[in-house]
């Protein structure tokens, strides 16, 4: 977990050292160190392969080079955009920070939640009885979705008010999540609506380890 105070202090430096204060005006200076600076910082909020991460590195792609060996004006005018870039992107850090969205505590504090539930479901399952085993899928399925979620919204995809299905077709178009996740629906479905005879233990227990390994990926 970041330590928030060292991370604001960062930020203000970098968005000092990549300006040059002379009459006045400001011109940009230093770029490719707050490139990197930035990026780490993303890293730290966010996680290394956010979508938050990913647009940055674009932004920072984006006319990079163009006046290479041609026209000096080209790379004053990229590197003017590109400080304007970082700026953005480390006050917008910041203010999920101060918001809650970003909060490395809370998303701690979700994962040790659902860990504990996950934990509830591996315990029943060993129980070895039909009614233990009907628990079990309920708090795994549970588990699943939320954490389903918590990945898309750690990751700054629109999970919002979507239903399970909705939330892996926006995780896998977000190559988050690869291959298919879909029959994790139907076993979500039937534990939550109590229809157990359709669920075998295997099902239950393929998919307690892939929220285990999800909750390990997100929270971790």
């Amino acid at each position: 977990m970041p330590d928030i105070d060292a991370l604001r202090t960062r930020v203000e430096q970098v968005k000092k050292s990549i300006w040059l204060e002379k009459d006045g005006q400001r011109s940009p200076q230093n770029i490719q160190g707050g490139i990197q600076t930035t990026i780490s910082v993303l890293s730290s909020v966010y996680g290394t392969t956010s979508n938050q991460v990913r647009s940055f590195q674009d932004r920072v792609k984006k006319g990079q080079g163009a006046g290479e060996g041609s026209d000096r004006r080209d790379d004053y005018h990229y590197n003017r955009r590109v400080a304007g870039d970082i700026e953005a992107a480390l006050d917008a850090a910041l203010a999920d920070l101060d918001a809650g969205i970003a909060s490395p505590s809370a998303m701690r504090a979700k994962g040790e939640v659902l860990g504990d539930f996950v934990v509830l479901g591996r315990q029943a399952l060993d129980a070895h009885n039909d009614q233990a085993d009907r628990v079990a899928a309920v708090l795994i399925a549970a588990s699943l979705e939320e954490t389903l979620k918590q990945l898309g919204a750690a990751q700054s995809i629109d999970v919002y008010n979507r239903d399970m299905r909705g939330v892996i077709e926006k995780l896998k178009e977000a190559a988050v999540l690869v291959g298919a996740q879909f029959s994790l629906v139907k076993f979500r479905d039937n534990a939550l609506h109590a229809q157990f005879d359709q669920i075998g233990r295997a099902t239950t227990e393929s998919a307690l380890k892939f929220v285990e390994g999800l909750l390990s990926a997100t929270f971790s």
